[in-house]
């Protein structure tokens, strides 16, 4: 089954947290919490078929950045997605120029801009949903085929913050959970960079033993293992 999905980040804090050497160690009852929190479930489309099921790329992610914006930060977004594979282990992720090439499309816009660009590109009202930035997944018994970002770049938090969520929310973990204090994958955080544990997060879901499609049952099973050979369980 075919899965088109929107996800919101609502942010409602206007004040950047920089990233800073003060995150403590990943601790793994609280990774295998935040796993099943994000995993599983839709932010949006909760009654989706693939909602309860695993869901990733299964082959290479070719993200395209189409900077429609005007202020310059195609570099910072290239920059980021391009650190990707170095950060998850088992990702493999390149950056391609042409946008027809693409399975993930990163949409870089003006605020002014952002109703007309997501009503356009993902068929969806942002105003109703009170949308700040918005990310479109389609997926298919779990594999994700095709994702697009649409991303305010001219506020500096938006940007910061959109850029790193929309990005990792369309690899996968398309849930948010208020509870996970240490993550961007909470509408409340005042988060806005690639926390330690959201790397965490995204090595256990893209190990080889995780795969598209995965039941809650079946991720249970393998997670111990992959948490093991991460190195987040001794």
């Amino acid at each position: 089954m075919r899965v088109t999905v929107g996800l919101i980040a609502a942010l409602i804090i206007a004040s950047v947290v920089p990233a800073t050497a003060a995150e403590g160690p990943v601790e793994p009852g609280e990774l295998r919490r935040a796993f099943f929190k994000t995993v599983f479930g839709l932010e949006y489309g909760g009654g989706h078929q693939d909602a309860e099921r695993v869901k990733r790329y299964s082959g290479q992610v070719r993200f395209a950045v189409e900077d429609r914006s005007g202020v310059g930060r195609r570099a910072t977004a290239v920059a980021f997605l391009r650190s990707l594979p170095s950060r998850i282990a088992h990702l493999d992720a390149v950056v391609v120029d042409r946008t027809q090439d693409a399975s993930f499309r990163v949409i870089l816009v003006r605020e002014a801009d952002f109703s007309d660009v997501v009503a356009h590109e993902l068929n969806a009202d942002a105003i109703a949903m009170n949308a700040r930035c918005l990310v479109g997944v389609s997926t298919l018994s779990g594999r994700i085929e095709r994702s697009t970002a649409v991303i305010v770049a001219d506020d500096d938090f938006l940007f910061a913050r959109c850029l790193v969520e929309e990005v990792l929310q369309g690899l996968g973990p398309m849930n948010d959970d208020v509870s996970l204090t240490m993550s961007v994958f909470n509408d409340r955080s005042r988060l806005a960079h690639f926390t330690r544990f959201d790397e965490a997060l995204m090595n256990v879901l893209y190990h080889p033993m995780i795969r598209p499609g995965m039941s809650r049952h079946e991720a249970s099973l393998a997670l111990p293992w992959v948490m093991h050979d991460l190195g987040y369980l001794h």
